[in-house]
């Protein structure tokens, strides 16, 4: 690395335009603080990296319609991971159970989809953390009371 480059790299850190990008805690609430639970029409699938991004179309209680972002892992931790988002398809309808947005309006990072026929598709192949609480795999996570 170059003098140049640690420079710059200070430059933003000290700027605070550098900190906590990918912290989850950064951007989202907790679940447990502002969980969101929202249906609708899967209008855009983008399984890619560095963020899958995904839209869901939503009709609201006053008829209105509007269009929620869903901010998900990269692609390839997805597929390593074993995940089923082969599942996920443009036109289908999902609810989806995620945590809020802390800035962005109609943002959400998923925790778990449910489709129509009641498949889950959700990220735990790893780990997972569900507030505090860490849980070795989705199912001891699923076990614990409260979740779902």
């Amino acid at each position: 690395m170059n003098g140049k480059t640690l420079i710059s790299i200070t430059f933003f850190m000290k700027m605070g335009l550098v900190s906590g990008h990918h912290n989850l805690g950064t951007s989202y609430f907790e679940y447990e603080e502002n969980p969101v639970e929202i249906s609708g029409t899967l209008t855009e699938v983008e399984i890619r990296n560095p963020h899958t991004l995904l839209k869901l179309q939503i009709v609201e209680k006053d008829g209105e319609i509007s269009e929620w972002l869903i901010q998900w892992t990269d692609g390839n931790a997805l597929r390593r991971r074993g995940v089923p988002v082969h599942l996920l398809k443009v036109g289908q309808h999902v609810t989806v159970h995620g945590r809020r947005h802390r800035h962005v309006a109609r943002v959400t990072y998923p925790r778990v989809f449910v489709l129509s026929d009641g498949t889950l598709v959700r990220d735990c192949g790893s780990s997972i953390y569900r507030g505090k609480e860490y849980y070795e795999t989705c199912e001891a996570a699923e076990q614990s009371p409260g979740n779902r």
